[in-house]
């Protein structure tokens, strides 16, 4: 589909899934071979199904790509199969988001060097999604007309420490009635002093990880900021798609600097702009984070799958495969079982679920990943 905006030049829309990543934070549900995009955790759909039903509101599939990790072939294809398998890009190793997106952006150049690419992750929740089109539409109209690098910005309600944070500078313009600003800074995940002062300031904005830009100005933006990505992107551009080639592809692909489009390109760019939205959005960033988004009991008990029964539990999470969770006394407990972990830990803790996983790792105890 191709957005037209009255009176001026249009460009061809691409939407760009990134559905790679390993979500750690949700062991023991999310696994290696079954990661925290597959994952029902917030209805009947997948965290990815979802993100790609969104994505379909503003562009025909043949122009929605899905890049993901090889080993994950098979999983996107059988959840989204209103998406073309030639659009599914295959990244050989995880090299992080910037390598992400340069390979996306190489890619789609060939199909329209001045196209427009909207960078969505796979599993986040969005609320008011008629809202998050019309922002991401402004933003779409402001990438087709100026080489800026867009990001949706998310208004703040509470200081939290887990996002990163946009500070929203000079007034640009007005897309639909709605504010463009200048983005003067990224601060990744400020301790709690900071972010309180932040909310305080007014002019600050959560960072949304969703991302406008034309195909042409990303590249220039990698080209300049992380030369040695841009090279190897080159280097790979010759055989993208091509069979023959796909151990050299994989053999220089893991080459690649490992380094997130945030730090690389974002937060050193002078030519930052942002849309405020006014939508519902969370990261799902933690198991603390479903309890928003899910039915509670009467003592505000949370059961995301399976049964349980308690005698005086309160304010606990609780997610189970097959096997009954029976509590006593307790509260503010995450409990999660799955067909060979049980995870147990305090919900003020859930952030370290990530380093539990990497203890597991450090162990050697692969079988458990």
């Amino acid at each position: 589909m191709e957005y037209h905006r009255s009176g001026e030049n249009c460009s061809t829309i691409f939407t760009v899934i990134m559905a790679g990543g390993a979500g750690t934070r949700f062991w023991p549900k999310s696994r290696l071979k079954n990661p925290k995009q597959f994952l029902k955790l917030l209805g009947k759909a997948s965290l990815l199904s979802d993100t790609v039903r969104r994505a379909l509101m503003l562009v025909e599939p043949q122009r929605c790509y899905v890049l993901t990790h090889k080993q994950y072939s098979g999983q996107v294809q059988e959840s989204i199969p209103e998406v073309p398998a030639s659009n599914i890009i295959l990244e050989p190793a995880n090299r992080d988001t910037a390598a992400c997106v340069g390979l996306a952006a190489i890619t789609l150049s060939k199909v329209d060097p001045e196209g427009i690419m909207v960078v969505m992750p796979s599993d986040h929740y969005i609320g008011h999604e008629k809202t998050f089109i019309k922002t991401l539409e402004r933003a779409v109209n402001f990438a087709q007309q100026n080489d800026y690098l867009m990001t949706l910005g998310i208004k703040p309600f509470a200081p939290r420490t887990g996002y990163g944070y946009i500070a929203c500078g000079e007034f640009l313009a007005e897309e639909d009635f709605a504010p463009v600003y200048h983005v003067d800074a990224f601060t990744e995940k400020p301790d709690q002093a900071t972010a309180i002062n932040f909310i305080r300031q007014g002019n600050y904005l959560w960072n949304s990880g969703i991302f406008v830009w034309k195909i042409s100005s990303i590249l220039k933006a990698i080209s300049l900021h992380l030369p040695e990505l841009y090279k190897g992107l080159k280097r790979l551009e010759p055989v993208l798609g091509s069979s023959e080639d796909t151990e050299m592809f994989e053999k220089e692909y893991e080459k690649l600097p490992r380094v997130s489009i945030d730090y690389g390109v974002m937060e050193k760019a002078k030519n930052i702009g942002t849309v405020p939205g006014d939508f519902i959005w969370d990261d799902v960033g933690s198991w603390s984070a479903l309890e928003k988004y899910l039915p509670k009991d009467e003592r505000n008990n949370t059961l995301n799958g399976g049964k349980h029964i308690s005698v005086d539990s309160r304010n606990c999470i609780i997610d189970s495969e097959a096997k009954l969770i029976a509590t006593i006394g307790v509260e503010d407990l995450i409990i999660i079982q799955s067909e060979d972990v049980m995870l147990v830990c305090r919900k003020d803790r859930d952030q370290e679920v990530k380093k539990l996983v990497d203890n597991i790792k450090k162990n050697g105890w692969d079988d458990y990943l």
